[in-house]
């Protein structure tokens, strides 16, 4: 009997420890899982740090009034706040290492004399880039058209030095995006940086002039930079097509379809210490009665700590006049010269005050390009004027 206790005392504790044991395994195992869990969630949240998204933007707001209604940038004597207003939104997201997504939406304020709206949104930018492995870089999608040298920054005020991009050369294209592909390469020339870049597509805007069309675009532009001279080149092609051209005037309405349109353009810019000096000479050519057109324009500033006083000089020409003798075609005749002095003040870091005065004068006997006047030699009626003055006040930030 007593050996049959025994037995019994060391099944039982047999049993207890076996219990023990498979217990301290099961809790063991849950521990297992609990930290794998747990590392895979912190696995994840360091993905996520990792996945590049990025979001930032920029604004421009001011005032604007002119000394009379030439309409030189469509300024005129009304006070104007909405059209020098712009609010952007852009993000890029890294789909690899080697591969992101950009986007550029886009809110700008309508002049009062447009009606409708208040503001127009729309997508300025949208397209994928892919950068091989031998350095080549691929895009496509919806992107800036690459006319000039702050053509990445015509909308971003805050990265250009002056108020306003000078007219006489920044509105020889109107349509500043494109939808197609571009490829960029850059390599080195006797030890000096190259950087070349060929883009297609096709552009479209039916609220501009009526509408506005520019297809199979090809082009080229080629830079060079020791980071204190900068040098650029572009050229580019494209069938043109505009509707209505004299839209909103007395006169007949003109149609321009298919004709070939050609653009030229040579940059060059000098930073150095305090001294900025930057300038472009332009040529637009287009088939047809359409105007084929030069300006250019020069800037020179000067740094004092976080103010930068600047002066520009700027002309366009029109070189076929002898096509538009008289009648409404004379319209597209233009020769002006532009004067700025203007002042940049960095207030704080991502935001810069600026004020500009800008005269407009030897109009000769064409429009100088300003709508006022374009419209007067249209239906020959109208005041007639032979200069112009535009005050502007602005702020613009980056975030």
């Amino acid at each position: 009997m007593k050996q049959l206790r025994t037995t019994k005392t060391r099944l039982a504790v047999c049993l207890l420890v076996s219990a023990g044991v498979t217990g301290a395994h099961a809790q063991e195992e849950r521990l297992d899982r609990l930290e794998s869990q747990l590392e895979r969630l912190q696995q994840d949240m360091r993905d996520s740090r990792d996945t590049d998204f990025r979001i930032n933007g920029f604004m421009s707001t001011g005032y604007a009034r002119a000394s009379n209604n030439a309409g030189y940038a469509g300024i005129t004597e009304d006070s104007d706040v909405r059209s020098q207003t712009l609010f952007a939104v852009q993000g890029t997201f890294d789909l690899s290492d080697q591969t992101k997504a950009t986007f550029q939406l886009l809110s700008r304020g309508k002049p009062k004399a447009e009606g409708g709206d208040n503001w127009e949104t729309q997508l300025e930018w949208g397209y994928v880039s892919h950068k091989m492995n031998n350095g080549l870089r691929l895009r496509a999608g919806k992107m800036r058209t690459p006319l000039f040298m702050y053509s990445d920054s015509l909308d971003l005020g805050y990265a250009q030095p002056f108020t306003r991009a000078p007219n006489a050369v920044y509105d020889q294209v109107s349509l500043s995006s494109f939808t197609g592909a571009d490829v960029t390469y850059n390599f080195d020339v006797l030890g000096q940086p190259i950087r070349t870049q060929v883009f297609t597509g096709h552009s479209e805007n039916q609220d501009l002039v009526g509408g506005a069309e520019l297809r199979n675009i090809a082009g080229a532009v080629v830079s060079w930079t020791d980071y204190t001279w900068t040098v650029r080149g572009v050229a580019a092609r494209a069938e043109t097509s505009i509707d209505n051209l004299l839209e909103g005037t007395a006169a007949p309405q003109l149609e321009i379809e298919d004709e070939d349109g050609k653009f030229y353009g040579l940059g060059l810019e000098y930073e150095q210490g305090n001294i900025l000096a930057v300038s472009e000479i332009t040529r637009r050519d287009t088939d047809g009665v359409f105007p084929e057109r030069d300006g250019a324009y020069a800037t020179l500033g000067y740094r004092f700590d976080d103010v930068m006083p600047y002066v520009t000089y700027a002309w366009v020409e029109t070189q076929d006049d002898d096509k538009r003798p008289q009648g409404p075609l004379a319209a597209f005749n233009e020769k002006r010269e532009d004067y700025s002095l203007g002042v940049r003040w960095d207030a704080m870091p991502g935001i810069a005050l600026k004020a500009d005065w800008t005269h407009s004068r030897a109009f000769g006997d064409t429009s100088g390009g300003l709508s006022g006047n374009a419209t007067s030699f249209a239906t020959g009626q109208g005041n007639r004027f032979d200069h112009t003055n535009v005050y502007t006040l602005k702020l613009d930030a980056a975030f």
